[in-house]
């Protein structure tokens, strides 16, 4: 019977490697069948005719759009790579895709954790997981809600300070302290507006602010000895997967490199490198959007990696719908 066959199936040349991430999508799936084949033909010929998410290389992901457009209507793309992510980021603005994954070059598969949240994700079947679950459970996490540029400058300097008490070395404190910067300068001066829906504080990011109770954004500090994770939640719900992408982008374009320090050439004005500097300072960046109700951002960083690693591995990213 049709409504037997798979709706999720991977896509993946090299048969290891594709039987550990069909056995991870088959538990994201709830136990639910998973085709997993090398070649297109035959992975069409096992799905279902209504398959719901395709897993698949960077190198496969042509031919995943392709299907998206003229033969799966509700397929949804999980697409990695341990290479640039460059091809991948220039075909993010298909609402298909859910969740570019940058594989570590040195591990035997993409993160398994990030395999199951990006499937959960792309599958619709389960609420917003809590911050604490973002984690390895029993993670020490704290919260925040920075109401003024001082409070803002606060929780900057803590979260660097908390991340040499949980174990990272100078160089990723200070990271975190720049992703964490970014973090709260998007959520505290772009997204605010007031009754029209104009900017209240975008026009000038260096002036001292002071939010009302109901504008503050929740920052929140998370850490269980592999990752440190940030996030920041506004009530505004105003980042669309264009301004996303758009950042990334120009942020590329500017001739920056994946490390987060290396000064950005703003001739052309700075809005959007914001965005940029926390992606490259991420391992993984998660961005969910309520429209006119919620943006969060949650950004991953690796603790076990060397400066180096860092600037040289791809950053995932999971994209807003």
């Amino acid at each position: 019977m049709t409504d037997a066959l798979p709706r999720i199936g991977v896509l993946e040349r090299n048969r290891a490697v594709g039987t550990r991430i069909a056995r991870v999508l088959r538990a994201a799936g709830g136990l639910a069948p998973v085709a997993c084949e090398s070649d297109p033909a035959t992975l069409r010929a096992a799905l279902s005719p209504e398959p719901l998410l395709l897993a698949c290389d960077v190198a496969e992901l042509d031919l995943a759009l392709d299907w998206a457009r003229h033969r799966y209507p509700h397929l949804r793309i999980v697409t990695w790579t341990t290479g640039d992510m460059a091809a991948a980021l220039e075909a993010a603005s298909s609402p298909a895709i859910a969740s570019l994954l940058g594989w570590p070059a040195f591990a035997s598969m993409p993160r398994p954790w990030e395999l199951l949240l990006a499937a959960r994700r792309a599958l619709g079947d389960l609420p917003e997981p809590h911050f604490g679950d973002l984690l390895g459970w029993g993670s020490a996490h704290l919260k925040y809600r920075p109401r003024t540029s001082s409070d803002r400058d606060l929780v900057v300097s803590e979260v660097a300070l908390l991340a040499t008490r949980a174990g990272a070395t100078g160089r990723i404190a200070q990271r975190v302290g720049e992703v964490a910067h970014e973090l709260l300068m998007n959520a505290m001066y772009d997204a605010p507006v007031d009754q029209y829906g104009e900017p209240k504080f975008a026009h000038d990011r260096k002036q001292n602010i002071t939010l009302d109770d109901s504008d503050a954004p929740t920052f929140r500090f998370g850490a269980d000895g592999s990752y440190l994770a940030l996030q920041v939640t506004d009530p505004f719900g105003r980042l669309r997967r264009e301004h996303l992408l758009r950042g990334i982008a120009r942020g590329r374009a500017a001739g920056a490199t994946t490390d987060s320090m290396t000064p950005l050439d703003t001739t052309g004005g700075g809005a959007g490198l914001g965005i940029f500097r926390i992606y490259v300072g991420s391992a993984a960046l998660l961005v969910d959007v309520a429209p006119g109700a919620q943006t969060r951002v949650t950004s991953w960083i690796d603790m076990d990696l060397t400066a180096r690693e860092a600037r040289s591995l791809p950053t995932s990213l999971h994209l807003p719908r």
